[in-house]
């Protein structure tokens, strides 16, 4: 993969600041900087992962998005999805590896239906792309559980509505040209309504989860492997045989506050594909009881405390910051490939830990009369994530974590945006030996390899997740340029005269 040029700049003459450069720290922001020398971060214990107010970039706003003006005005069609064009060969949905594993039952359950495929452009200049996913499942050219993005309000205020009756379906915001080196891309989400409990209860409004409780809703045709629970894993077996996305060990809901991945032009597509595909993320990770058992659930940060409490003892509404580290290489028999996931908190005191660990619990009975913003910048060293709001147990804070590219020879997958940013030093060969077939699929990550960042808003699953958000003030901001950096200066130097 190679990267090609970001689009040109529009600046509109509006400069912000990184929060460390100038904006103050909401509470609970942490503000220890990390070093990176040579690719390699220093042995300081700020450069281990550690927390941070992020770069000294000045971002200065590029474009932004309210969604006050109509969406879709042209009324895009659904188009029959035919996979001749394959994000890859691997775990797409069409992907050699459930052949390998499934065997031939399997493209008689992938062929048991239609998908279909809208996208339509967005805000000033396009700059952004709604993508959807919808699943036609007697195959007659009728979508009969269609997502939509459409225009809505929310506390008053313009916004976009994401909606997915069903879990099948999928409906992101996108950009439409991948993101230039370094950005912060941000939003503020008004509603979110994609399982987690309210009011004590994962049943409400005669959903079970955020699901409708009518009827089968199985991961069918991209089980979580053969020889994974919670079914036969016999690709043959009935649609309503397979892995329940509702309940059970398999039984959860979320959504993606926001990701970044590793290709131009994501669209909507099964669960695993994505788990080989992003770089850095914060996501919502709604299990049912069913699936926590009688263990923890993991562990949700209290950033007022900085202690962790059980994810069985919360609302289930969880915010995410992770990262994806390297991959198995070689995936056992029925088994999946998928990168490492390293987590990041206040109470970690910012260290990406290879444990599931939630930086905060959202309280969506607050919304839309409270919002939560979300945020992710790339500069020059890493990553950083930022969530800020009221948070259940800790308040208003805001979570800011920045992660350099390398840590003790433990990177962020696909970083690398040019080839220049990266040695070779990582790469590998994926290797699948399953019962119906083998692959080996080389150099995983090659040097002389880039791999262009895109970000990805909502709900990018068609074998899992359902319900409905609503997001407004979405804002792409890229560093400030010096010279009018230079100019803004002088024009403050003369006001002040």
């Amino acid at each position: 993969m190679t990267s090609t040029s970001p689009p040109p700049a529009r600046s509109r003459g509006l400069a912000v600041r990184s929060r460390r450069a100038g904006l103050a720290l909401a509470a609970g922001a942490l503000a220890l900087t990390p070093a990176l020398q040579g690719g390699t971060a220093t042995a300081s214990a700020a450069s281990e992962g550690a927390a941070t107010a992020g770069s000294a970039v000045e971002w200065q706003l590029l474009h932004e998005e309210d969604f006050a003006d109509p969406l879709d005005p042209g009324g895009a069609s659904w188009t029959r999805e035919t996979y001749d064009e394959p994000f890859d060969t691997i775990m797409d949905d069409d992907g050699q590896w459930y052949r390998n594993d499934y065997g031939p039952a399997w493209e008689e359950a992938m062929g048991s239906f239609d998908t279909y495929r809208k996208e339509f452009a967005v805000g000033d200049g396009g700059w952004l792309t709604a993508s959807l996913s919808a699943r036609d499942w007697n195959k007659d050219g009728e979508i009969e559980q269609p997502p939509s993005i459409t225009n809505g309000t929310a506390g008053g205020e313009p916004v976009a509505r994401l909606d997915v009756p069903d879990h099948t379906g999928g409906a992101i915001l996108r950009p439409t040209e991948q993101l230039p080196d370094e950005y912060r891309i941000e939003y503020r989400l008004k509603t979110l309504d994609f399982g987690g409990k309210r009011n004590g209860s994962i049943e409400y409004d005669g959903r079970i989860n955020g699901y409708d409780a009518d009827g089968c809703k199985t991961q069918h045709p991209w089980g979580e492997g053969s020889n994974s629970p919670g079914w036969e894993g016999d690709a043959s077996a009935p649609y309503c045989e397979w892995q329940d996305v509702r309940e059970g060990p398999y039984g959860y809901n979320g959504f993606h506050y926001m990701s970044i991945v590793d290709f131009a032009d994501p669209a909507p597509r099964n669960n695993h594909f994505w788990h080989y595909r992003r770089k850095v993320l914060m996501d919502s990770f709604a299990q049912h009881p069913d699936r926590v058992g009688g263990g923890t659930g993991g562990r949700i940060c209290d950033a007022s405390t900085g202690r962790y409490y059980d994810y069985k003892d919360s609302s289930f509404n969880t915010v995410n910051m992770w990262i994806s580290g390297m991959p198995n290489w070689t995936p056992g028999q029925g088994g999946l490939a998928g990168n490492s996931q390293w987590f990041m908190s206040s109470c970690s005191g910012g260290v990406a830990e290879q444990q599931l660990s939630s930086a905060g619990e959202l309280q969506p009975e607050l919304m839309p009369n409270e919002d939560y913003t979300f945020a992710i910048e790339r500069d020059a060293t890493g990553y950083t994530l930022e969530a800020s709001g009221n948070f259940a147990r800790s308040g208003e804070q805001t979570l800011r974590f920045h992660r350099p590219f390398v840590v003790n020879n433990a990177p962020i997958w696909h970083y690398n945006t040019k080839p220049e940013e990266y040695d070779g030093r990582f790469d590998g060969d994926l290797v699948q030996n399953d019962k119906n077939g083998s692959t080996t699929w080389p150099d995983q990550w090659p040097q002389g390899s880039a791999y262009p960042d895109s970000f990805v808003i909502g709900d990018l699953y068609t074998n899992v997740y359902e319900g409905s958000a609503s997001l407004t003030d979405l804002k792409m901001f890229v560093p400030q340029d010096e010279d009018q950096d230079e100019d803004q200066d002088e024009d403050q130097d003369e006001d002040q005269g």
